[in-house]
C-alpha cells in the first residue's frame, strides 16, 4: 500500500477515535501535545489535517500518529496501515514508504519550490523580509508550519515558521536548506519532542554552499559570517562582478568552502566581511591562517565592521552606500592596527564631534594627560603632578610641580626647570625630606618624568592642524550618502550629472541665487582649505552689490569648524595667533579695504610663504627680557571682498579676482528670491539640508597628491598679467577639481 492510499483510506477522525479524542461542535479538540485547558487544536476534516493555535503543532493524520506514538515516520505509517484494517500489505507498504519518503524528502529543489510559492501568501514572512532589507531577494522561501523531515535528518519542527534559503552543490543543485526563524519564542521553551526553538537551522549532514559555488572565473570573493549577510550583499548591483560566499558562522569555513575556494585559479583577493564583535574579529584571524597556507599570491583583506554591527544590520540602517564604502576601505589582514574596539569610533562616533586622537598611547601607562594643564606621572615612590602648560621652546622644561605621597597625600610644591641638574637634585632632596621618601628614588622619577614630558611636548608641537582642529565627521549614514554623490553612484548611469554640475545645483538649493559661475568657482576655491595647495579669491563689487553676502554664503557651505571670519584686523594681530591656528582653515576677510599695509603684508606672507616669522621679546623663568622667534603657520585658503575697482598688484597676483554680477537680470533674481522668502514660499528646511549636505561632502574630501599628466599641454596666453603666478594658480585650481572628484579617480600608491 502506498502512502497516498493510506491517507485516502484513513480519515483523521478515525485516528482521533483510536486515541479516544472527541471533537467538539466547532471541530476543535484539546491538544494532546501540551497542557490545554480549553480546545485550541483545530481539526480540518476535509484535508485530514490539524493545527494547534496554542503550541503550534500541525500536520496530517500520519504526523498526528507520529507525535502521539513518539515514533519515526516509518513506524507511524505501519500504525496507520493497521488502523485502515489492511495488515497483509504491511511489508510492501514499508518498502514503498521508505522509497516514497526518500523521493519525497530528498528532493530539496521541489521542497524549496513549494516554500517559494508559499512566501507571497504570508504577510508575516513578507514583513520580516522587508524589515531585514531582503524584499528584493529572488531565492528565498517560507515554511509556515508543517516543515519537512528528510532522510538527511532535518526535523520538520525546526523549519517551522522559518524563512528558508537553498544551499547548492557545484552543479547548482539544491542539496540542503537553511532556515531562519521569524517569530520569537519563550526562552528555554521546548516542544514535547525535546527540540528547543532558536534562530538558525541547517539540514543535518549539511551539504552545499550559499548562494552557490563561486564561478571558476572569480577574481574577488567576499566571505560573510552568515547567510543573511550574504543575502544582503547579493542585492547590491555594484558587487555583481564579485563573488559572494557565506560561511556558517565564525568557525564555519568548512572543508567544502575551502575546496571551492582553492579551485579558483583566477582568484586574486579574499575579503572577509564578518561581524564587528570580538568573535567576528577573531574568526577573521583564524580563517585567514587557515587559508594562507593553501593559497599563494592571493591577498586576504578584511572589512572593518563597526562594533555591534553586521552586514545585514548596516544594510538596513545605512543602506548599500555604507556597505560599499567599508568594502572600499578594507585593509589587509594583519596590517591594520589590531582588531581594536575603537573601529566603530573611526566610522560612526567620529561623526559625533570627536577629534583625531593624539597618539600618545605609548605614554598612557605612565603619563596621564587626560586633564588639560594637569599631567600626572605616578610611580611606586610618589605621584608627580605637573600643573599648567609646558614651555613650547626646546631649550627649557620649566614646570610647576607637586610631589605627592601615595598614602598620606601630603604634597611638596615647587617650580623648577627639569633641564637644570643641580636644581633637580636639590628639589629631590627637599621633597624626599618633607615626604619621608628616598631622595635617590625621587631623583630617578624626575629624570624619567623629564623624558616623558619631552616626548609628550614633541608630539603636541608636531601635530598638524588636522589633529588640532575639532572636525565633526558625518555619521555613517551621512558618509554613505556623501559617498554616493561623490562617486556618482546615487543615480542611474543615464541620469547622472557631472559631479561639479551636481555640486552647483546643491549650491543653488542652499540659497545662493544666480551667480552660477562665480558661486561654483568660489566653492572650489573654498574647498582647498585643508589641501596642501590652497587657493585664494577676492570678490570685487560696488557697495551694496552683494559681495559680502556671497562671501558669507560660500563660507556657510564649508564645515563650520574650519571657517574663520574677520570683519576687522589690526596691524599686528596676524603675528599673535598660535602657531597652527590658520593651518587648514578658510579665512574670510569681509572687507580688506580697511586693512592697513602691515596687516595686508602679513596676510600676503601667509598666502605666499605659508608662515609668518617674527622676532619678539619674552620673559624667561627668572623674569629677564630675552629675544625669541614667533612663528604662525599656514597653508590656508582665503576669500575676501573689496569695493575698490583697482586692486594692489601684489594682492592681485596671489589670488583669483571675481566680479559679482551687478546686472539688472541678477538684481531681478535676487529681489524675486527675497519676495518669495518673505512670503514663506522658500522651504528653509530644504536650504538647511543642502547646506549640511555640502558641508559633509567637503568633510569627506581627503588631502592627496595629484599627478596631472596633461600639465605640459596647458598653455596660458603670453600676454596674461603676472603669468608666472597665474600659471601656478591655474595648475592648483586643476588639482583642486581633481581632488573634488577623488572618489571617482584611481589612486596610485608610490613609495616615498
Amino acid at each position: 500500500m502506498q502512502i497516498s492510499d493510506i491517507k485516502k483510506n484513513l480519515p483523521i477522525t478515525k485516528v482521533l477515535a483510536h486515541y479516544n479524542i472527541k471533537i467538539d461542535k466547532n471541530n476543535h479538540i484539546k491538544c494532546p501535545f501540551h497542557q490545554d485547558d480549553k480546545p485550541s487544536c483545530k481539526i480540518y476534516t476535509e484535508t485530514n489535517t490539524f493545527h494547534c493555535f496554542g503550541c503550534g503543532a500541525t500536520g496530517d493524520q500520519i504526523e498526528f500518529i507520529q507525535k502521539m506514538e513518539n515514533c519515526d515516520k516509518h513506524q507511524a505509517l505501519k500504525k496507520a496501515t493497521e488502523l485502515t484494517g489492511d495488515t497483509k500489505n504491511t511489508d510492501v507498504m514499508g518498502i514503498a514508504s521508505k522509497k516514497a519518503e526518500s523521493v519525497e524528502t530528498d528532493n530539496f529543489a521541489e521542497l524549496f519550490a513549494k516554500q517559494k510559492e508559499g512566501l507571497p501568501r504570508s504577510p508575516k514572512a513578507q514583513a520580516y523580509l522587508k524589515e531585514r532589507g531582503l524584499e528584493g531577494l529572488q531565492e528565498v522561501g517560507y515554511n509556515p508550519s508543517t516543515g519537512v523531515r528528510t532522510s538527511s535528518g532535518i526535523n520538520w519542527k525546526k523549519l517551522k515558521q522559518c524563512i528558508t534559503f537553498p544551499l547548492k552543490d557545484k552543479n547548482g543543485n539544491i542539496t540542503s536548506l537553511y532556515g531562519r526563524r521569524i517569530i520569537n519564542s519563550t526562552p528555554g521553551f521546548k516542544e514535547s519532542h525535546g527540540v528547543e526553538y532558536g534562530k538558525h537551522y541547517y539540514s543535518e549532514n549539511r551539504q552545499g554552499l550559499y548562494p552557490h559555488y563561486p564561478p571558476q572565473e572569480t577574481e574577488t570573493i567576499i566571505i560573510t559570517e552568515a547567510i543573511i549577510d550574504a543575502a544582503s550583499l547579493i542585492q547590491i548591483a555594484e558587487l555583481k562582478d564579485t563573488s559572494i560566499l557565506a560561511a556558517y558562522g565564525t568557525n564555519g569555513l568548512i572543508t567544502e568552502h575551502i575546496k571551492a575556494i582553492t579551485q579558483l585559479h583566477n582568484l586574486q583577493e579574499i575579503i572577509f566581511f564578518f561581524d564587528g564583535d570580538n568573535a567576528g574579529k577573531e574568526g577573521v584571524i583564524k580563517n585567514t591562517e587557515k587559508l594562507r597556507g593553501l593559497l599563494s599570491g592571493v591577498e586576504i583583506t578584511r572589512v572593518a565592521t563597526p562594533d555591534g554591527e553586521d552586514v545585514n544590520s548596516m544594510f538596513v540602517t545605512y543602506g548599500k552606500e555604507a556597505i560599499l564604502q567599508l568594502i572600499e576601505e578594507r585593509q589587509p589582514v594583519g596590517e591594520e592596527a589590531s582588531f581594536s574596539s575603537t573601529e566603530k569610533t573611526s566610522i560612526e562616533e567620529k561623526g559625533n564631534s570627536t577629534s583625531i586622537l593624539v597618539q600618545t598611547q605609548n605614554l598612557a601607562s605612565s603619563l596621564n594627560t587626560d586633564t588639560p594643564n594637569k599631567i600626572i606621572h605616578e610611580t611606586q615612590t610618589a605621584r608627580y603632578i605637573v600643573k599648567g602648560s609646558l614651555p613650547k621652546t626646546f631649550d627649557r622644561m620649566t614646570i610647576s610641580l607637586d610631589v605627592q605621597h601615595l598614602e598620606t597625600a601630603i604634597k611638596y610644591r615647587t617650580r623648577l626647570d627639569l633641564y637644570e641638574e643641580k636644581q633637580v637634585r636639590k628639589e629631590a632632596r627637599e621633597a624626599a625630606e618633607k615626604l619621608e621618601l628616598r631622595s635617590d628614588l625621587v631623583e630617578n622619577d624626575l629624570s624619567r618624568l623629564t623624558d616623558l614630558l619631552e616626548e609628550y611636548r614633541e608630539s603636541q608641537l608636531s601635530m598638524t592642524n588636522d589633529q588640532l582642529t575639532m572636525e565633526k565627521m558625518p555619521s555613517l549614514a551621512e558618509q554613505a550618502k556623501c559617498k554616493a554623490i561623490l562617486s556618482r553612484r546615487a543615480e542611474p548611469a543615464e541620469a547622472k550629472p557631472d559631479l561639479i554640475q551636481k555640486l552647483n545645483q546643491l549650491i543653488g538649493q542652499s540659497g545662493i541665487t544666480g551667480e552660477d559661475n562665480n558661486r561654483l568657482f568660489l566653492f572650489v576655491i573654498a574647498t582647498s582649505h585643508k589641501m596642501p595647495d590652497t587657493l585664494h579669491a577676492l570678490i570685487q563689487g560696488s557697495s551694496g552689490s552683494g559681495k559680502t553676502h556671497l562671501l558669507s554664503k560660500i563660507a556657510e557651505l564649508m564645515p563650520v569648524e574650519r571657517v574663520v571670519k574677520f570683519t576687522r584686523v589690526t596691524e599686528n594681530s596676524f603675528y599673535n595667533y598660535d602657531e597652527y591656528f590658520f593651518k587648514g582653515k578658510l579665512i574670510c576677510l569681509e572687507d580688506i579695504d580697511g586693512l592697513k599695509e602691515e596687516a595686508l603684508f602679513a596676510w600676503r606672507e601667509l598666502i605666499s610663504n605659508n608662515q609668518l616669522s617674527s622676532s619678539t621679546s619674552q620673559k624667561d623663568e627668572n623674569g629677564n627680557i630675552r629675544s625669541a622667534q614667533r612663528i604662525v603657520r599656514s597653508p590656508m585658503a582665503s576669500i575676501c571682498a573689496t569695493t575698490h575697482g583697482q586692486v594692489y598688484e601684489d594682492n592681485m597676483s596671489r589670488l583669483f579676482i571675481i566680479a559679482v554680477d551687478e546686472s539688472q537680470e541678477q538684481t531681478a533674481r535676487i529681489m524675486d528670491y527675497q519676495k518669495q522668502k518673505a512670503a514663506g514660499l522658500i522651504n528653509a528646511e530644504k536650504e538647511r539640508e543642502a547646506i549640511t549636505l555640502l558641508q559633509n561632502l567637503v568633510r569627506m574630501l581627503k588631502p592627496c597628491k595629484v599627478i596631472n599628466p596633461y600639465a605640459n599641454q596647458l598653455h596660458l596666453p603670453p600676454a596674461a598679467h603676472k603669468i608666472r603666478r597665474l600659471n601656478e594658480l591655474y595648475l592648483a585650481f586643476v588639482k583642486q577639481i581633481t581632488i573634488i572628484n577623488q572618489y571617482q579617480r584611481k589612486k596610485m600608491h608610490k613609495a616615498g
